[in-house]
């Protein structure tokens, strides 16, 4: 059996699609459920929440971290071999975790998992706009997204039980059975769809930015534990500036960059980054303190909190894969609409999460911003990329996703920093309603950068 896509072979672009959503759904989902085993896993390594939000942080800080090698490992490698590796690390990742016999093993069964993540955030992009007509890209896109909607409504449900059940090592039991299932069927059925050449890695810009981002994170989250001006924090978060710029000015002048930042200078690629950032900064910072907010403060269970998410996971499944068909027909002009208002409306209302908030006012915050994500997140990412073409189109996916993945990793470091320092100062319940302060601010920024965008492109199709 050839390893090679047939074009016209429309079963082989369907299994490839159904692979990659699996696979993507495996990869939100070890996310997501994480998320959901903090306060577990808090009770039983007897860590504090500045130290477990690394779990999150840090997994998807390794993920952004490993994004701008991905662009070099697509071009390098066959496509098949290139699944099969991303799928056993993430496997190895999920063994280690389920078999920790402490916190730092954990957290190091986490990174690992996030390596294969990371692989298959751009690669999953890439394959897909490949094999599909670009008349298609809005609706294929939205139905890929569906499965990073999809897997907040099946996976803190299931976690939930899972964990009041057998504890949060079951969760990793079921990624792996998952993960193993996955890497089984890409074995026999993914196809090698782009062309391997002979590019050079980059190593010095590689470890530029790795020691930015990593830098950059790691400061900001030691904000909590001390003054900025000690070595672990505005050392760190200094040395990470220098770095990333190093690196940003190497690649502008390099003939072949590890990535080409140049495709900044397509203005629809530029704002959609911006807004591609504020949206997780925002959404992603909530999903870390929502659960937190829910058992720890208001002593829930984790089943009940999954249960009071699952009509926001739903409907921001639905209008995931709705906006892609109004996106190919109409354009983003409403979409962006109505996802900045969901981000705003629902960053306002988590200003009322108090001592006495029951479930229905967890479940109305987590359906306005899912809601508002799910409308958002197609139109983002397929003005971003859809213009782009060949190269630059890898280019450009593997820096919208590092930047995702970096300010996914930012948001529930600001999130927990801001909870964390005003909290220790007023209290738990002060401290959410400063996080919330923080993320309507992130909210108003969204709706400011849909703003400018409709003002200079009035959101046309294309």
């Amino acid at each position: 059996m050839s390893n090679q896509f047939d074009e016209s072979n429309q079963h082989q672009k369907t299994w490839i699609f159904i692979i990659l959503f699996s696979a993507s759904f495996i990869t939100s989902m070890a996310t997501t459920v994480t998320v959901n085993m903090l306060p577990s896993i808090m009770a039983d390594f007897h860590v504090e929440t500045s130290l477990a939000q690394w779990l999150t942080s840090g997994a998807t800080l390794v993920s952004g971290v490993m994004i701008p090698i991905t662009a070099f490992l697509i071009r390098r490698i066959p496509n098949k071999k290139y699944f099969i590796a991303a799928m056993l690390i993430f496997v190895a990742g999920s063994w280690i975790g389920m078999n920790a016999p402490n916190f730092y093993i954990l957290l190091g069964g986490r990174l690992v998992q996030a390596v294969g993540c990371g692989m298959l955030l751009s690669f999953s992009q890439i394959i897909l706009l490949a094999i599909y007509p670009k008349s298609k890209h809005g609706t294929v896109m939205a139905a890929f997204a569906v499965s990073g909607s999809v897997s907040p409504i099946v996976a803190p449900t299931i976690a939930g039980f899972i964990i009041d059940w057998k504890g949060w090592r079951g969760v990793f039991t079921l990624l792996l059975i998952l993960g193993a299932l996955i890497l089984v069927f890409g074995i026999v059925l993914m196809r090698n769809v782009s062309m391997v050449s002979e590019v050079r890695l980059d190593t010095l810009s590689v470890l530029l930015s790795s020691a930015g981002f990593c830098g950059l994170l790691i400061g900001i989250g030691n904000l909590s534990r001390g003054s900025f001006f000690r070595l672990t924090t505005g050392g760190s978060i200094m040395t990470g500036m220098i770095a990333l710029s190093v690196f940003v000015w190497k690649q502008l002048k390099s003939s072949t960059p590890l990535l080409n930042l140049r495709v900044f200078r397509y203005p629809k690629f530029r704002i959609s980054v911006i807004l591609s950032i504020l949206m997780y900064l925002l959404c992603m910072g909530n999903g870390t303190l929502l659960p937190i907010f829910s058992q720890s403060i208001r002593g829930y269970t984790a089943t009940a909190y999954a249960l009071a998410t699952i009509p926001g996971s739903v409907l921001m499944a639905v209008t995931t894969l709705c906006a892609g068909k109004i996106y190919d027909k109409i354009g983003s002009k409403l979409l962006l609409i109505l996802g900045g208002a969901g981000m705003l409306a629902g960053s306002i209302l988590g200003l009322s999460l108090g001592a006495d908030s029951g479930l229905l006012s967890i479940s109305m915050v987590s359906i306005l911003l899912s809601v508002g994500m799910g409308f958002l997140n197609t139109p983002i990412t397929t003005m971003g990329l859809s213009d782009l073409e060949g190269g630059l189109r890898v280019d450009g996916s593997s820096i919208f996703n590092t930047l995702r993945q970096v300010s996914s990793s930012l948001a529930s470091t600001m999130a927990v920093l801001v909870y964390t320092l005003a909290g220790q100062a007023f209290g738990q319940i002060f401290g959410m309603k400063a996080a919330y302060v923080y993320f309507s601010l992130a909210g108003i920024a969204v709706l400011v950068a849909i703003t400018v965008y409709l003002g200079k492109y009035d959101g046309k199709k294309r």
